[in-house]
Formats: C-alpha cells, structure tokens, sequence
C-alpha cells in the first residue's frame, strides 16, 4: 500500500480498501488474502552454512599467514628428502593442527552461541490470536492473519501487526519497543485530522506489531502484515551488512604482514651469508645450496606465528564461558575482545539504564490512611499468581506501581465497593464509591492540576503546585488523591459531575522509571575507564534531561538535543558538535544508526546498547551491540552481538574489563613470541656474520617454535586481568598492538639472549662439538624463564605478582622436564651430545639471569636513569 496514513482515514474506507466489513473476513477470502500478502511473519536473514563459517574463520589474516606456512613446511620435508635426508613432518602437522583448532574453536563457539540465542527466539513463537471472522470470535496462530482481519485487543496481549482502532475502551499501550517511549499510550478509535506525515509516537488511533496493550481494551482492523510493518521496515534496514572488522583483527592482520616480512628479510640475509661462508671455505655446491635454503626456511616459518591464532581462538572461546557466567551470551567470539576496545557507548534509557517498571519514587501525604485507601479500591488491576503461587499485580503499570506501593499494608476498616467510574482521558480521572460502616465515602484519583481544582486549597494551592511542577520538569509522572464523604445515596449513575466538588486533597504519588542500582557505579567506572557515555532514547526532553542529570553524564559543555534538531544539521554542522552531544530525546531508529555511524567513521569504537525495534539498525552497525536479553526484542537480540541475559548495565562494564584483559594477555603472548624469534634470528645472524658455524640446527630450530607456541605461550592467556586496568584510557586503535614498551623489552631481552649465550659458551669455554648442545639448552631454559618476564608488557616489576596464574607455574615446571626428556633420550633427532646433571643445573642457573636482567632494565627506566624510560 502506497497511503500508509491510516490514522487520517475513516475506518468505512479501510474497511473497503481490504475488502472487509465490521464482522470481518469471510472464509472464503482468506484463501485470496493468503497468495496476495503471505504469512505475518518477518523474512529472517539466511543464517550463515557450516562452510560460509570455516570459510570466514579460514578468511582470517593470521590464519592466512598459517595456510602459508603449511606451504613452506611441506616444502622444506620435500628438500631433504631431495637430499637423502629423512623428513620431519611434525611441523607440518603441528600448523596444520594450529589451523584446525583455531578455525573448529570459532566455528563452534559461535555456532554454539547462536543456537543458544534461536532458543532465547522460540520463547515467541506461537502465539494465538483473537480475530473477529464473519462476527465469530477465532483463535488463530499470528502467522494467519492478514490486512482486513479485525483483532481483538484486550490487557496483556501482544499487538500481532499493524492496524487501525475501530473500538478503543480506555485502551493503553506500551510501545516501548517502537518508539522507545517509556509511559504507556492513552489510545483512540476516532480519526485524526492531519494531511501531515506526524511521527509514529503521535498516531493514536494505530497500533502497531511488537507493542503490547497494557489496560483496557479495543478492536482493529490490520493494515499491514510481516515485512509491510513498521518493524518490517525497521528489519530491512537491519539486513544491510557492514563490514565491522574488530580493531584486534585489524591489528593482528597488519602485525602478521609485518612479522613475515621481517623474518623473510632475515633467512634471505642468512641465506646469502650461509652461500658467501660456504663459499670462503671451498664448500659451495648443490648440498649448500639446498642446506642453506632449508635453514633459510625454517628461519621463516619459525617467524610466523602459527600458535598466536590458536591462543586468541582459545582465549575467546574461554572468555565466552566466562562471560555466560557473568549472565552475557556471546555471538560472536571477536566481541570478547572489541568490548574492550569501546570508546562510547550509545544507550538506550528504558529498559538498559532505567528497570522498565514503573515505581513510586517520591510522595507528597497530607492524609495518609485516605490515600492508600484510594491506591487499593479506586484501582482497575487485578491480583493474579505465576507459576510458584507468587502473587502479583497485573494492569496498568501506573496503577500497580502505586498497588506494589502498599502491597503490604492493610485496610483497617471493612468497606464495600458501591459504584466505580472508569478513567476517562477527557476528565483525566477515575472515582470509586465505597460505604463502610460509619458513612460513605467517594475515592479519586488522577491528574494533578484536575485534582487540585476540585480540592479545596486555599494557601497550600501554591506550594503543592510549586512541588508537583518540580517533579514534572524532571520527567516524571504525578497520580494526586482527593476524597470527599457523601452524607445520603445517590443515583450513582448520573451523580460524577455533582460528587466532584469542594473535595479534600489528600496529596500525590511520584512514579517514573528507576535507573537501576547497578547502573550508577556502572557508569562511574565508565567515565573513569575514559568511555563517552551517549543516550539515545525515545523518551521526552525533560525525561532524558532529568536520567542524564542523575546520572552525571552531564557536564558545562554537554548538548542536549531532540531527534528533530539532528535531523535538520548537516554532517558538517553535526562533526562541530557530536563530542558534545550526550543526550538525544525522541530519538527515531535512522537518527540512532546517522549517530552511531558518524562516530565509528571518526575512528570510535561504538557499543550500542537497546532492546527495542528501534534499536536494531545502530545494534548492527555498531561494532559492538548489545541487546537485552529479558526484555529485548527478538529483532534486537537477532542484529546484536551480545545479549545480557540479566539486562543490567553493569555486566557490560565486566565485559568491557574482560576484554581489556584479554587484549593485554594478547599482547604478553605476542611480546614473549617476538622475543624468542628475534632472539634465534639475532643469534643466527651473529654467528652466520663472523662465519661460525650455525648454533642451531632446523630440527631444534622448529623444536623451539613448538616451545613458543605450545603451552607456555598458551599460559599467558590464563593471565589474571589488572586490577586497575579500568582506571586507564580506551587505547589508541590508530597505534599497533606492539607497544613503544613492548618493542623495548623484545629487543633488550633478546638482543641480551643471544650475546649472553656467546658469552656463556666462552666463559665456560665450551668446546665446538659441544656448542649447539650448549646453545639449543640455554636457548630452550632461557625461553622458559623469560615467560615470567613476559607476564609484564611494560615497565612494572613482576616479582609482586609472580605466581597468580597457577597454569603457568604448572606448565613452567613441565617444560624443564620435558626439556631434559627430550635432550636426553631423544639426542639423535635433535643432533645434541649427552649432558650431564651437573651441567643441566650450571645452565639452568645461568638461564635464570634472564629475569634479573629484565627487572634491572626495568628498574633503570622506571626511575629514569640517564634518561632512559
């Protein structure tokens, strides 16, 4: 349909323009409307193939890097086994596992996640609807309905789509999920005379699907169905793929290119070193060639680093359970590590910051046993009971906020119920005649201001009304309270206009929507993390205002604005303030998304937090979004890419901790591989330039690379997150992983690895037989020491922290074990002479000055000697 301007229409004209009529469809048209619209459902996204997920994981830089390895290690085996050598394979084997592992971890985690989240779905499904069809009641599933139907809305019940009010009997509804609007919507069936286009949250006589009906009841007639609703729409615009690659993948892909650049450079240098020394010494020939080209090329696989893939699958794949725990269901497992990067988080009010529940916040009692004999008898909510036989109220949620209020006090005198007048929005009131024994007595509630001008209020008038306009610019809702005794009976019926006279104020209850306890030290640590909080909410100006204020989001220079005033700048106008910009009211979905997308193309990393319709495009472009899980739509828990099954805030300060953590744990694993690779590299060259022979053969060469990527390395991810690592800035997406700190201890510890084994092989005057045994011991128990130092990336001691990660200290022990097995009973694979015990303790003691040498580093730059730091 091309007019979707109902609300300006008379119902006689949609009933005609669906072929309908006020006893709706007919049997025999349902067949024709069934081929003509289709089932009510929204069309979902084609959920990606077991192979499109291989394939993406597959598609990752360092596993790329990987798949090269693999290459360069077959064609290393197929060289020796050109020269009569036997081949070792191990290696091969050892990267391709690497890429198994790396690759099966990411796809079944987040297969895993999301089967976890189709379940989450399944909770809306089948839902049954009441539909009037040739003027009999029907119940019928949601999906068979169609443009025409007439539906019958009653309190509770789930709006199924889009439709015009026929019948509107004190009908309110929430549509929170839409509009982000937290107050429920006094609803009409009469036309609104508008030619305009008036915003979504104006059109009261529609109802629109995902929006709920909170009291009272109505009818009408479907408009529109399935992808043709607004959230139809809004799904549309979630279907646009953006390619949000996480500032580690980024960093990883670029850090990768680099190492492999470097390290080739390298064995290209060794090579030509390895010919120009062979060829010094009489010995260039064919089996040079190929012994310096094997060694070349085994300098470059042990560069790449095919076990860093395999620890970030692993560290996230733990960091997912971890963060279950914490009550955050992860879909993706890059975001465990992109939360921790966030610079601004764009929320939602209803629902993320605030409970999603009215209560009564404040009270203003001038007669206290009248009034909460009001809030319990002038009252159209009910008690019902859940499944434990947990008693609750049930209507709307200004009434029993105020029910919950006084829930547990009781009524001392007895009382019978005479007469009831309903609310009335034209009166904005609702009355109830009660007789006790003494007298009878007439009960209101409602509007203030109506209130106050049927009270008798002398002086107090001012200062009652001063109160509630306090209140009400702070955005919140005032229910007042009068009550007038009734000296005979009267015909009830047509006595309201007579009885609403010279009545006593009894005073008013404040309700709004908390903010939730949690959020408060949520955002603190936010704003001391360094992290721009932004709301985007549906709410009015004063509503947001007032959240903001008492959140202290707000400061000299904060902008608050309304959806409309970002509307009309350009994005020239919009770049000279978005900074400032803290809070946007009646925020519309395609203002969210304008938002969330001018900030992540200046270079933010944007969470967006929601958990309505509205909410589902700047959701999926964000690069974190993260939905509500109890009160999140399915559409927003769909687009996000974590889902708090306990809709706190607080959770995603955890995560964001987590994933600071998990980062730094990266970088400990990168700056403890770098140092081994530049170290053997470093060493290699030093002997290869003054023509000693090489220190280290292939095999222990590749026997290293196991080392450094197999569970020492893989330990570090075990690393306890800082304490006050949520006390330092967002880091800088523009820098590399590889930070001025970290490049300072590779190089110094590596730099000192190599030229403390030349020393120590002189000291000890180690004969040249004896020398790569010597080389390939120090190299391995140097390489295990030095994961302590690596439990540090930047210039802090480590002594005060050196056993906390208790996986570390087991695998520390294991590998000097392993170690000495290896060299021992294995001495023929590794080309290694036999030592003895005494000479495994004078190395293993020589091995631990790598520590003192990092600490004393440290400490000179710590306090700045000679101005180094």
């Amino acid at each position: 349909m091309e007019n979707r301007r109902y609300y300006n229409e008379d119902i006689k004209e949609i009933l005609e323009k669906f072929e309908s009529s006020y006893e709706g469809l007919d049997e025999k048209s349902l067949e024709k409307k069934q081929q003509t619209w289709g089932k009510n459902l929204l069309t979902k996204t084609e959920e990606k193939s077991f192979v499109k997920r291989v394939l993406t994981a597959l598609g990752e830089p360092m596993v790329r890097i990987l798949v090269f390895a693999i290459f360069l290690t077959v064609l290393i085996n197929f060289l020796r086994i050109s020269r009569g050598e036997e081949a070792d394979w191990h290696e091969t084997l050892g990267v391709t596992l690497s890429v198994i592992l790396a690759t099966s971890i990411t796809v079944f985690m987040e297969t895993r996640s999301q089967r976890a989240f189709e379940a989450l779905n399944e909770m809306g499904e089948n839902i049954k609807v009441r539909v009037l069809r040739q003027g009999v009641i029907k119940e019928v599933l949601k999906e068979d309905i169609y443009p025409g139907d007439i539906v019958i809305l009653s309190a509770g019940d789930k709006v199924p789509a889009d439709g015009r009010l026929m019948e509107a009997l004190e009908l309110e509804v929430d549509e929170a999920p839409l509009t982000g609007e937290s107050a429920p919507v006094a609803k009409i069936s009469e036309k609104i005379d508008d030619e305009r286009e008036i915003p979504l949250g104006e059109r009261i006589n529609m109802v629109y699907s995902g929006t709920y009906a909170v009291s009272g009841s109505g009818r009408f007639i479907i408009t529109e169905t399935g992808d043709s609703t607004e959230i139809g729409d809004i799904s549309k615009a979630v279907q646009q793929d953006y390619e949000n690659i996480t500032p580690l993948q980024k960093e990883l892909g670029v850090l990768g290119k680099k190492i492999a650049w470097i390290g080739s450079g390298i064995a290209i240098i060794v090579f030509f070193l390895k010919l120009y020394n062979y060829h010094l010494e009489n010995m260039l020939n064919m089996e040079g060639v190929a012994e310096a080209l094997a060694l070349s090329l085994v300098l470059i696989v042990s560069t790449i680093p095919e076990g860093l893939s395999t620890m970030v699958a692993a560290a996230l794949a733990l960091a997912v359970v971890k963060l279950s725990r914490e009550n955050a269901l992860v879909k993706k497992l890059a975001s465990c590590e992109a939360i921790g990067a966030i610079d601004v988080i764009c929320s939602d009010k209803t629902g993320t910051l605030t409970e999603n529940t009215m209560s009564v916040v404040g009270e203003y009692v001038l007669a206290r046993d009248i009034l909460i004999m009001n809030i319990k008898l002038n009252n159209n909510s009910h008690l019902q009971s859940d499944e434990k036989g947990e008693e609750y109220y049930a209507g709307n949620p200004t009434e029993v906020a105020l029910l919950e209020k006084v829930k547990r006090i009781s009524l001392e005198k007895t009382f019978r119920i005479i007469y009831q007048y309903p609310f009335s929005s034209e009166k904005k009131l609702m009355g109830t005649v009660i007789e006790t024994e003494e007298k009878i007595i007439y009960l209101v509630k409602g509007a203030p201001e109506k209130l106050m001008e049927i009270s008798l209020l002398g002086e107090e008038y001012d200062g009652i009304a001063g109160k509630i306009e306090t209140y009400q610019k702070e955005g919140k809702r005032i229910i007042a309270f009068c009550h007038k005794e009734v000296e005979a009976k009267l015909n009830w019926k047509t006595s309201q206009d007579l009885l609403e006279k010279e009545m006593i104020f009894d005073g008013f209850m404040v309700i709004a929507d908390p903010i939730r306890k949690e959020v408060y030290s949520a955002v603190k640590e936010c704003q001391k993390s360094g992290i721009e909080i932004k709301m985007l909410t549906g709410d009015n100006l004063f509503t947001a205002r007032s959240i903001a204020e008492e959140l202290h989001i707000l400061n000299e220079k904060s902008i608050v604005l309304e959806s409309s005033d970002i509307e009309k700048m350009s994005d020239y106008e919009l770049k000279g303030i978005i900074d400032d910009i803290v809070v946007i009211a009646r925020s519309k979905p395609m203002t969210k998304l304008r938002i969330v997308d001018f900030l992540m193309k200046q270079g933010k990393s944007v969470a967006v937090t929601g958990d309505g319709i509205n909410d589902a495009p700047s959701l999926k472009r964000a690069e974190i979004g993260i939905a509500m899980g109890i009160t999140g739509t399915e559409v927003a828990k769909e687009t996000a890419d974590v889902v708090l099954m306990n809709d706190s805030f607080a959770t995603i300060v955890k995560a964001i901790e987590m994933g600071r953590g998990l980062y730094e744990n990266f970088q400990k694993f990168i700056q403890f591989q770098q140092t081994v690779n530049v170290a053997a590299l470093f060493l290699i060259l030093v002997f290869e330039i003054f023509g000693w022979d090489t220190p280290l053969r292939p095999i222990q060469i590749l026997w290293i690379n196991i080392m450094m990527d197999g569970p020492l390395a893989v330990s570090l991810s075990f690393e306890p997150t800082r304490k006050k690592i949520m006390e330092e800035k967002p880091r800088d997406k523009k820098r590399g992983i590889i930070t001025g700190n970290m490049l300072a201890n590779v190089l110094g510890t590596s730099i000192f690895m190599g030229l403390y084994m030349i020393f120590i092989i002189r000291y000890l005057r180690v004969s040249q037989a004896l020398i790569p045994t010597y080389i390939f011991n120090l190299f391995i128990f140097i390489v295990i020491f030095n994961v302590y130092n690596c439990k540090e990336i930047g210039i802090r001691s480590i002594f005060g922290r050196i056993f906390d990660n208790k996986y570390l200290n087991v695998v520390f022990v294991a590998m000097f074990l392993i170690q000495i097995v290896v060299t021992t009973f294995f001495r023929k694979m590794f080309s290694v002479y036999l030592l003895s015990p005494r000479e495994y303790a004078v190395i293993i003691l020589f091995s631990f000055v790598v520590i003192l040498f990092n600490e004393l580093i440290k400490y000179i730059r710590r306090n700045g000697f000679a101005g180094i730091r």
